[in-house]
């Protein structure tokens, strides 16, 4: 039987709070708060009849597996910015790309850069251009160094 402690119920003085930290109310739960739950559920637990076994090790499955989703987000995070820096070099230089099935290449200034939905795209004027499309990347005609 497992004893599970209703932290809605739970007094704060049970929790540990961090008064630089804005009193408004939190959407999603992390791994800190995960953490502070487990601790309430453990300091509140029946002496006669503890967290089983089998209880212990989900909860901290799930904990072990928060934290890796969280450091995982962070990690792809930093690898988008990282790309997004990469692909804003590409600025006012001038792109040749495809589109669909025609074998007649286009060539525009690049303006901008984008993100959309997890892929990055060029953008041509108003024109979005998907980076696999893309074929060839050179200085604009007319500049020399």
């Amino acid at each position: 039987m497992s004893n599970w402690v209703d932290v809605t119920s739970a007094s704060n003085n049970s929790m540990v709070h961090n008064s630089t930290k804005s009193s408004a109310p939190k959407t999603s739960l992390g791994k800190d708060d995960f953490l502070k739950i487990l601790t309430v559920q453990l300091s509140h637990q029946d002496p006669s009849s503890p967290l089983e076994d089998k209880d212990f090790i989900a909860q901290m499955a799930t904990f072990s597996t928060l934290e890796q989703m969280t450091n995982l987000n962070n990690a792809f995070e930093k690898f988008s910015n990282l790309q997004m820096g990469q692909y804003a070099s590409t600025i006012g230089k001038e792109i040749t790309w495809t589109e669909g099935d025609s074998s007649t290449p286009l060539t525009g200034i690049v303006t901008g850069v984008s993100l959309d939905n997890g892929n990055f795209y060029y953008m041509v004027g108003d024109k979005k251009i998907p980076m696999e499309q893309v074929t060839e990347i050179n200085e604009p005609s007319g500049n020399s160094k």
